[in-house]
C-alpha cells in the first residue's frame, strides 16, 4: 500500500479521457466551449492575502499567475516572471518580470505588485497564510521578527528594484522556495486596485483584476462560480475553452444526477455509488496528499486529561472506513505526514523512513477510555464531533460516531454538521471539542504538516502546545546538514504524536465522474489540488 500511493503521488496526473459525450453547451450563452463541474465546497475568498481552502485556491489558481506555476508534466515554470537567477548562496533570488503580463483592467503587472502584496499579507492579522513567509514556510528574510515580534515591514526581504525586477532575499537557503512561489499566498495584488476596493476585494467581478487564464465572470454564493476566458492573458493562446462553471452541490447524489442528465461534465462520487459506475469510461478514481485528521481541542473538558484523544486514537478502524465505507481510493493513514510526498535527501519519501503512529488497537484504546471515564468520575462521557456537511467528511464523521460509540461503551458522540465555511470558523473560534478536518500540502516537505502544531501557527486551532516539539522544529530549521534536519523532523513529529493532539485518519482518494468529451483537468498532490488551465472539450 505504501508503494501504491508513493508511485501514484510522485507525479501530477492528467485526468483526460477522450471521446464523445458530455453536456449540452447550447444554452450556455456563448458558441465556444463550455466546461462545467460540480463541486461539494464553496469559494471562502478570492482574496488571496485571505484564502485558505482548497476550493479558493482553485479558483484563485484560474485567475491569477504567481512568479512561478507547474506545466503539464509538474515541471515547476516561470509564470509572471520570465526569468529568475539564484545567488551563489542561494539567499537571493532575481525575478525579471513578464513585460507582456497585464492586468485585466489594462495596467502592467510590476514588481511593485509581487511587493505590495507580500507586505499586505504579512501585516494582516487576519492572513493566516502569512507563517508561509517565514522559516516554517519560505524564509523570506525578517518575515519572523515582522510577523511575531511586530517588526518594521519595510524590513521584509521582498523589494522591486525597478517595474520589471524582483529581488527576494532569504533567511536561509530554502529548496522549496521555488516552489512556494506558485502558491496562492505570493500572489501578486494591483496596490491601487486593491486599496480602492477596500474589504470589497474580491467579491464581484468588478471588484477583483485577472492576470491569468480566467476572468470572474459571477458568483452566486452557494450556487455556482463563472469564469471567463481572459484575452489579455499573456497565454491565451494556451486557453482552449471559453467559460468554466462550478456548479456548487454539497449532496454528491445531486452532481450525479446533473451528471447523468448532461448539465455538468464532471462530479466526485460517494462511496454508494462507486460500484454503480466503476466500471463505466467516466469513472476516475485517484489518490491525493489530502490528510483527513481529528484535531482535538485542547481546551475543552472531556480532552484535558489525555486519556480520551488516545482512546479516540486507537479505536478508530481506518482500514474499514476506507475499504467499506469510502471505497473510493482512500488509505489509512498513521501518521502526520501522508504518504508519496516530501522526499529525504535520500529520495525516499517522508513516511516511509519514519515510523506508525497510533495504529488501531482496541485493548489499548478500552484501557485509555476507562482511564479517562475513572479520571472524570463517571460512567459516560459526551462530546461533540464537528464535520463538513459534504463527503467525504459526512460518511467519514456518520462512521466514527457508530464506530466509536460501538468500540467504547459509555462514549457519546453528538454530531455538529456544517458548511466547510462555518466548520472552519468555528475551528478558528475555539467553539468545538473535536472536529474532522483536513489540510493539503502546500510545499512537497514534511513542515507543510508539521508546522501546523507550533504554538503560534494561526492553523493550530486545537491550541496544543508542547515545548519539546516546538524546541525540536527549531532545531531542525537551523540544522547544519540536510540528514540532521530530516532525523529532526522525524523525532518533531514522534514527539506530537505521544498525546495525540491530532488523530490522522485518512489520506483521500477520489472517485469522479468525467465527461469522454473533457480533457486536461490535472491533479497535482502539493500546491493548488486542481489545475484548469488546459482543459479542452470535443
Amino acid at each position: 500500500m505504501k508503494k501504491m500511493a508513493s508511485i501514484l503521488l510522485s507525479t501530477m496526473l492528467m485526468l483526460s479521457i477522450t471521446g464523445c459525450g458530455g453536456t449540452d453547451t447550447s444554452n450556455s450563452g456563448t458558441s465556444g466551449k463550455t466546461v462545467t463541474l460540480a463541486k461539494e465546497n464553496d469559494v471562502i475568498s478570492l482574496n488571496s492575502t485571505y484564502a485558505t481552502d482548497g476550493m479558493s485556491f482553485e479558483v484563485l489558481h484560474t485567475m491569477i499567475e504567481g512568479l512561478m506555476t507547474t506545466d503539464e508534466n509538474d515541471k515547476l515554470i516561470p509564470a509572471i516572471a520570465q526569468s529568475y537567477t539564484e545567488s551563489e548562496d542561494g539567499l537571493t533570488y532575481t525575478f525579471k518580470i513578464r513585460p507582456e503580463a497585464v492586468w485585466s483592467n489594462g495596467a502592467p503587472v510590476t514588481a511593485n505588485d509581487f511587493e505590495f502584496a507580500w507586505k499586505a499579507t504579512i501585516s494582516n492579522p487576519d492572513a493566516e497564510y502569512a507563517y508561509l513567509y517565514t522559516l516554517d514556510g519560505a524564509c523570506i528574510l525578517n518575515a519572523d521578527a515582522i510577523l511575531y515580534e511586530g517588526a518594521d515591514i519595510e524590513t521584509l526581504g521582498v523589494k522591486a528594484l525597478d517595474d520589471s525586477t524582483l529581488e527576494v532575499k532569504l533567511s536561509k537557503k530554502t529548496p522549496y522556495f521555488l516552489s512556494l512561489m506558485a502558491f496562492p499566498v505570493f500572489y501578486p495584488l494591483n496596490e491601487e486596485f486593491f486599496i480602492a476596493q477596500g474589504t470589497n476585494y474580491g467579491f464581484s467581478s468588478d471588484s477583483i483584476l485577472s492576470n491569468g487564464a480566467f476572468l470572474l465572470k459571477t458568483w452566486e454564493k452557494d450556487t455556482k462560480i463563472e469564469l471567463t476566458k481572459n484575452p489579455t492573458y499573456y497565454d491565451a493562446d494556451a486557453v482552449k475553452i471559453d467559460t468554466l462553471v462550478f456548479r456548487i452541490t454539497p449532496e454528491v447524489s445531486t452532481g450525479v444526477t446533473a451528471f447523468e442528465a448532461g448539465t455538468v461534465d464532471y462530479t466526485r462520487l460517494s462511496s454508494t455509488l462507486i460500484d454503480k459506475y466503476k466500471d463505466t469510461e467516466e469513472f476516475l478514481e485517484i489518490i491525493d496528499a489530502y490528510l483527513w485528521y481529528l484535531q482535538i481541542n485542547e481546551d475543552s473538558e472531556p480532552f484535558e486529561d489525555g486519556n480520551l484523544q488516545m482512546a479516540l486514537a486507537y479505536a478508530v478502524d481506518k482500514e474499514d472506513l476506507t475499504k467499506n465505507v469510502l471505497k473510493d481510493g482512500s488509505i489509512p493513514v498513521n501518521g502526520f505526514v501522508p504518504y508519496g510526498m516530501a522526499p529525504s535527501p535520500d529520495g525516499e519519501m517522508f513516511r516511509d523512513t519514519t515510523t506508525e503512529y497510533l495504529v488501531p488497537d482496541k485493548a489499548l484504546a478500552q484501557e485509555y477510555f476507562d482511564k479517562a471515564l475513572e479520571d472524570a468520575g463517571t460512567d459516560e462521557i459526551e462530546i461533540t464531533l464537528l464535520y463538513d456537511n459534504a463527503d467525504p467528511a459526512k460518511s467519514a464523521a456518520e462512521y466514527l460516531q457508530a464506530s466509536l460509540q460501538a468500540a467504547l461503551p459509555g462514549l457519546v458522540i453528538n454530531m455538529n454538521v456544517q458548511p466547510k465555511e462555518n466548520r472552519l470558523q468555528l475551528q478558528k473560534d475555539g467553539e468545538f471539542e473535536v472536529s474532522l478536518t483536513r489540510w493539503g500540502p502546500d510545499y512537497d516537505d514534511p513542515t507543510t504538516y508539521l508546522s501546523l502544531m507550533l504554538e503560534n501557527n494561526a492553523h493550530n486551532y486545537g491550541h496544543y502546545a508542547n515545548d519539546e516539539f516546538n524546541s525540536t522544529m527549531q532545531k531542525a530549521g537551523n540544522a547544519s546538514t540536510p540528514q540532521e534536519r530530516w532525523e529532526l523532523l522525524k523525532e518533531a513529529e514522534a514527539i506530537m504524536l505521544e498525546t495525540a493532539p491530532v488523530i490522522p485518519v485518512f489520506q483521500t482518494g477520489a472517485a469522479a465522474l468525467l465527461s469522454t468529451d473533457v480533457t486536461g483537468i490535472r491533479t497535482q498532490a502539493v500546491g493548488v489540488p486542481y489545475i484548469y488551465k488546459d482543459l479542452d472539450k470535443q
